[in-house]
């Protein structure tokens, strides 16, 4: 996306994690069994377990919420939304974009 573009309703579909991304949101929302997490927990849980300082959860869980990959449920509390949703919500825009350059060259 260019600077001076604004970013279309799915933007936080658009693109896919990255591997520091995916791999907590894997070890958050199917490793651990668990769907609802409050935020303090949530940040001790990815401190112990991949090891990362304080800084970098907190960007993780960030980036997650903007992807909407995390979702807000109460004040402290994050809900994990189904991985397959997340899928085929980057493939219906993946398509879409396709399609609109595809028939731009046309």
């Amino acid at each position: 996306m260019k600077n001076n573009q604004a970013p279309d309703k799915n933007y936080k579909w658009s693109t896919l994690l990255k591997k520091r991304e995916l791999l907590a949101f894997y070890l958050v929302c199917y490793k651990s069994k668990r769907n609802i997490w409050n935020i303090g927990e949530l940040f001790d849980y990815l401190m112990r377990r991949l090891y990362f300082s304080r800084k970098v959860a907190f960007s993780i869980v960030r980036r997650l919420k903007r992807f909407g990959v995390l979702v807000s449920v109460g004040e402290n509390e994050l809900r994990c939304v189904d991985f397959l949703e997340y899928l085929d919500s980057v493939l219906e825009n993946y398509a879409s974009r396709r399609a609109r350059k595809l028939s731009k060259n046309l």
